[in-house]
């Protein structure tokens, strides 16, 4: 873009227009590079099988997720081994004789 005149009061009108025309090439960039890739991504073959893959890592993500910050039932094992612990504690000590 030419300039003309002295330059002291057209630089700072112009250069918000500048920045904003950046940001929109910027943006336009961007989208035409989005929508290119979904124009590939479509023109798949194997577009279910990837659709498929991908809900499937979602789940196991959402899993380990939920097992990472969701409390933990405790298991039913140790669960019964603490119930005959106490209550052979709780039993008083028979001796023989």
């Amino acid at each position: 873009m030419a300039h003309t005149g002295d330059g002291a009061g057209t630089d700072r009108v112009s250069e918000p227009l500048l920045l904003a025309a950046g940001v929109a090439d910027l943006a336009y960039s961007g989208i035409g590079a989005a929508l290119r890739g979904a124009r590939s991504l479509l023109g798949r073959s194997d577009l279910a099988e990837l659709a498929r893959d991908g809900r499937q890592e979602l789940r196991q993500r959402g899993e380990l997720a939920l097992r990472r910050y969701a409390p933990t039932a405790e298991s039913h094992m140790e669960l019964l081994a603490r119930r005959a612990a106490s209550a052979s504690s709780s039993r008083p000590c028979q001796s023989d004789g």
